[in-house]
């Protein structure tokens, strides 16, 4: 029952995904991580090669990432999914999951720096947050910043070449920065104008990419 209720929370949208509040609950943080995801666009097949890649601590919890392999329509897809987590009481709940396909592997950009995914809450959660999750590909990344859209900036040193980052309040993200050494900013990318209707948009333009 757990996982069919996992698997309609997933929707695959380019590498933007949305996770809802959902009434799952563990007795330890453990026993929530664990539990494989399902592939998106089907609830009843579990990733191939399942991997938590990584576990942070969030004001209210931990959220964790993990990496999998789903079918594709030609060849399996590498796909990333996150899963926020937060105590209520001596109960651990899940509260977000999303997932986004990586880049076939066989297409590399040798300019792109990192693969990321963007997850958020429903419009009408009591309690939101924004999820920034992915991979650092170059070793000339020394920290990804990121500005949600509720005027929050997080940064992640991504040493373990992962960045997973949760912004309580916020339903969006504003524009994320690679920053090489002595943080000098080695691309920009603006991801939701001034002009996006969510609530609560703090968002700024920027003067394009650097």
């Amino acid at each position: 029952m757990n996982r069919r209720w996992l698997g309609c929370l997933i929707a695959l949208l380019g590498v933007t995904t949305v996770g809802y509040t959902v009434s799952i609950v563990a007795a330890t943080p453990e026993d929530m991580i664990r539990r494989p995801f399902s592939c998106p666009g089907d609830d009843t097949i579990a990733p191939k090669d399942f991997k938590v890649l990584s576990v942070r601590k969030w004001s209210q919890g931990i959220v964790a990432m993990y990496s999998g392999k789903c079918p594709g329509k030609k060849s399996p897809q590498s796909v990333l999914s996150y899963r926020v987590v937060k105590r209520n009481g001596m109960e651990w709940i899940l509260t977000g999951i999303g997932s986004h396909t990586i880049a076939d592997p066989k297409r590399k950009d040798d300019k792109k720096l990192i693969e990321y995914g963007v997850g958020r809450t429903a419009p009408k959660a009591k309690e939101r947050h924004a999820v920034f999750y992915g991979q650092v590909l170059s070793p000339n990344v020394a920290a990804v910043e990121v500005t949600f859209n509720n005027g929050k900036v997080l940064r992640d040193k991504g040493l373990d070449q992962k960045v997973l980052l949760v912004a309580r309040g916020a339903t969006g993200i504003c524009d994320v920065r690679v920053l090489g050494i002595d943080n000098q900013i080695l691309q920009r990318e603006e991801v939701i104008s001034k002009s996006s209707p969510i609530v609560g948009n703090t968002c700024q333009p920027i003067s394009g990419q650097l």
